[in-house]
């Protein structure tokens, strides 16, 4: 117990006060058995041990059960969020099909609006052309 022997050291060099209040304040002598003056603390000083071995325990267990609660929370939290990003990624893919559909059939009404208006020129000029091809076919033949 060398701290508690520096302490009873630093009391004796105090002048304990004149008269009979010194007999009950007075500080043990270092030849005194240094366990035997302060016995009476041990009780309280193993009192106090208890309960901070009983505080402990519960703070560690405590700790325990918040870390498991925090780790179920992330989990779920994980998993929503994997849950909630596959939902977005499946909208996002449904709005670009849909999009993609969308310019398809608009290439695909104007191709069609290209191939009509090419149909429609081939037949006004087909029996202009025939017209020449047949001349032309005349001439050589003449």
């Amino acid at each position: 117990m060398p701290v508690l022997t520096t302490l009873l050291d630093r009391l004796r060099r105090i002048q304990p006060p004149p008269g009979a209040a010194a007999g009950v304040l007075a500080v043990p002598s270092a030849g005194d058995e240094l366990a035997g003056e302060v016995s009476f603390l041990f009780s309280d000083l193993d009192e106090l041990e208890q309960q901070r071995q009983s505080l402990l325990g519960a703070a560690r267990s405590d700790a325990t059960k918040v870390e498991q609660t925090a780790v179920a929370e992330r989990n779920r939290l994980l998993t929503q969020a994997h849950e909630e990003g596959e939902r977005r990624a499946a909208m996002i893919l449904d709005d670009r099909r849909t999009q993609a559909r969308r310019r398809t059939c608009a290439m695909l009404a104007e191709a069609e609006r290209n191939a009509s208006q090419i149909h429609a020129r081939a037949r006004e000029r087909i029996p202009a052309l025939v017209g020449e091809v047949v001349e032309r076919l005349l001439e050589d033949s003449s």
